[in-house]
């Protein structure tokens, strides 16, 4: 536990010892180990991998995570919708237009 921390004095440990910048992060562990055994062995037992992916991670809890997925996923869905909606306006402005009955006269804008 002492290098851990890393004190200034192997006989005891001061306040600013846990607060080092190098140490901060782990103080808490060495609390968990003397107060909360069950905290402590699962501090030791966590994946390193799934605690960086964590810290890397964009989202602040696992809500905001499955919102923004559910609603890419949604967004998704209905532009495929839309897609499909305008391939078929097409095909029935093209199955229109081969009647061969309009009226080739005039070609200015009708604005």
């Amino acid at each position: 536990m002492i290098d851990m921390i890393k004190p200034r004095s192997n006989n005891h440990f001061v306040v600013e010892d846990f607060l080092q910048p190098e140490c901060v992060r782990v103080s808490g562990a060495l609390f968990e180990a003397l107060f909360n055994l069950n905290k402590y062995l699962l501090f030791e037992q966590k994946d390193p991998f799934m605690e960086r992916t964590k810290r890397e991670d964009e989202f602040e809890s696992d809500w905001d995570r499955f919102a923004c997925v559910d609603y890419s996923r949604l967004a998704m869905e209905e532009e495929a919708r839309e897609e499909e909606a305008m391939e078929i306006d097409w095909v029935t402005v093209d199955d229109d237009d081969d009647d061969g009955d309009e009226y080739l006269g005039n070609r200015e804008a009708p604005f």
